[in-house]
């Protein structure tokens, strides 16, 4: 694929994939093997009110409703 990507939820670029352009992403995977020329800025996702008094944790996103996982 060559263009820019949006993905709303997590971008997955498979072994035999290819990008050429820049990601906007809350979550990326890219296997061994997968090509990709960019960069990549990751969306923070909203946090719930109960985490509010976590001071450490791993990064994690929600997709929005409807929204799946995207295989390029």
């Amino acid at each position: 694929m060559k263009g820019n990507v949006h993905g709303k939820g997590k971008v997955e670029i498979k072994k035999d994939g290819s990008v050429n352009g820049d990601l906007t992403t809350a979550q990326i995977i890219i296997e061994d093997g997968a090509y990709f020329k960019g960069s990549i800025e990751i969306e923070k996702s909203a946090e719930k009110e109960g985490d509010k008094n976590v001071f450490s944790r791993t990064a994690s996103a929600t997709p929005a409703a409807g929204a799946g996982l995207k295989s390029i």
